[in-house]
């Protein structure tokens, strides 16, 4: 179980506290086990980095990276252009929108009352038999019935 002081322990290794805070925490450091745990475990931490071998950065390294990142912001393009590029994507789609439903219309306009009557009963599953003869499903439910009549 963490506890919700533990967020504090890195101003306490900093030094970035108060006498108030610090003498608090201290208490706190003397109770909970999870943080004077974890305090432990950066200070260890902490001395290892501190042992660690340095090493030197080569010749010009960071005049290499401020030109880089100089050169990316150069190529950043201006603030209306996202702004158009989203605006031309939302105006296409509003026009295709609108084509569709004017065809859609124009074309259910255009057909009269009798077609669309033959394009429905066309559609209609009525032609079809529910159990036709000779297939599985006829053939169960006709050993079904006959074993319910007896």
């Amino acid at each position: 179980m963490s506890c919700p002081k533990t967020k504090l322990i890195s101003a306490y290794l900093d030094k970035e506290m108060g006498r108030g805070e610090k003498s608090a925490f201290e208490t706190h450091l003397q109770v909970c086990y999870n943080c004077s745990h974890t305090l432990e475990e950066l200070r260890s931490l902490r001395v290892a980095f501190s042992k660690a071998e340095r090493h030197q950065a080569p010749y010009g390294f960071a005049t290499r990276v401020v030109a880089r990142t100089a050169k990316l912001d150069k190529k950043q393009s201006p603030w209306f252009v996202p702004f158009s590029i989203r605006f031309a994507e939302v105006a296409l789609l509003f026009v295709v929108i609108t084509v569709g439903i004017l065809a859609g219309r124009v074309m259910t306009n255009r057909s009269s009352a009798a077609q669309t009557t033959n394009i429905a009963s066309s559609l209609s599953l009525d032609l079809f038999d529910a159990m036709p003869p000779g297939s599985l499903g006829g053939t169960y439910f006709a050993m079904t019935e006959v074993s319910n009549e007896k």
